[in-house]
């Protein structure tokens, strides 16, 4: 009796897990039949809107260069220098950054399980048991579909910056919904901000956009006055795709106009023109932008071997 229990296979080799086992199976099998597809992930659900049509990601003022030398294809590895000036943000004088990866391994601080029809994602941010107990930030997100167009899904936030302070807790629920032509999705976190977007095909060239920000929480102004604060922002956006070059507009509801236009000269060139006037505030800025990439002529001709045989790029 004793060697029946002390053998690994007592915990599978049962009636307990043979029924266990067969009703999962009998649900995945259920679950491939609908052929759901993969949503994507919380982090990306917005994407076709929020990076790809507004201009938040992209604008930026003065002047700025970036340099790129490809050392190799596969695996990846390669460097770049980036030189700005004149900037009104938080863009440093000089930036240098190095890329190293292979389609095997990258290193990363969050880790994304992509399934059929679901996504889930854990990420760390400083983590750290120096103190005596655990600090940080850590963030799990998980979105499922529901039906070929529908998704929904959550993310979770623990985060405790010291050990003489209390850990902080919090959930938002997103949604996201994706016809032939068109994307909805919407987000409601925890700190009283809603948000919405619809993204639209227009054509095979032009896309458009709109992004909605609603924030209900109280601020420190508003709770001395007794009531909650209730502040929004949208903005609207349009992307058109010509044959060498893409031009980018938006117009929001705090007066500001924005455009950008991305240019490629050659293979290795590209010239980015940005420009913003604010009604609100009468100002304007605007920003030039070249960029260069470098890589020899045999590590082109690797990279067009790689496409041909269909080998996994690195996850970049």
């Amino acid at each position: 009796m004793a060697e029946y229990l002390a053998s690994p296979s007592f915990l599978t080799d049962n009636s307990v897990a043979a029924v266990i086992k067969d009703a999962y199976t009998s649900f995945s099998e259920r679950r491939a039949a609908l052929g759901l597809p993969n949503p994507g992930t919380v982090d990306n659900i917005a994407r076709e809107v929020q990076k790809e049509v507004l201009l938040s990601n992209f604008m930026f003022s003065g002047l700025r260069a970036d340099l790129t030398k490809v050392f190799g294809m596969s695996p990846l590895f390669r460097v770049s220098h980036a030189f700005s000036m004149g900037s009104s943000g938080n863009l440093p004088p000089y930036a240098f950054s190095a890329m190293y990866g292979s389609p095997k391994g990258l290193m990363q601080i969050d880790n994304d399980y992509t399934g059929d029809d679901f996504s889930a994602s854990i990420k760390a941010f400083n983590p750290s048991f120096l103190d005596g107990g655990l600090t940080g930030i850590f963030v799990g997100s998980y979105l499922q579909s529901l039906t070929p167009s529908l998704a929904l899904g959550f993310e979770a936030i623990w985060q405790r910056q010291a050990m003489n302070t209390r850990p902080e807790t919090a959930i938002s629920y997103s949604a996201r919904y994706k016809a032939n032509d068109w994307i909805a999705s919407a987000q409601l976190q925890a700190q009283g901000v809603f948000t919405a977007s619809y993204w639209k095909k227009l054509s095979e060239r032009v896309e458009a956009g709109v992004d909605m920000n609603l924030q209900f929480a109280p601020n420190a102004a508003a709770a001395l006055m007794g009531g909650p604060s209730r502040d929004g922002t949208t903005a609207i956006g349009a992307k058109y795709d010509f044959r060498a070059s893409t031009f980018r507009a938006q117009v929001d509801s705090a007066g500001k106009v924005s455009c950008l236009l991305e240019k490629r000269i050659a293979m290795p060139i590209s010239l980015t023109f940005a420009g913003e006037i604010d009604q609100a505030k009468q100002s304007a800025k605007l920003g030039l932008a070249v960029s260069l990439e470098i890589a020899g002529e045999e590590l082109m001709e690797q990279q067009e071997k790689i496409e041909a045989q269909g080998m996994v790029p690195p996850p970049f």
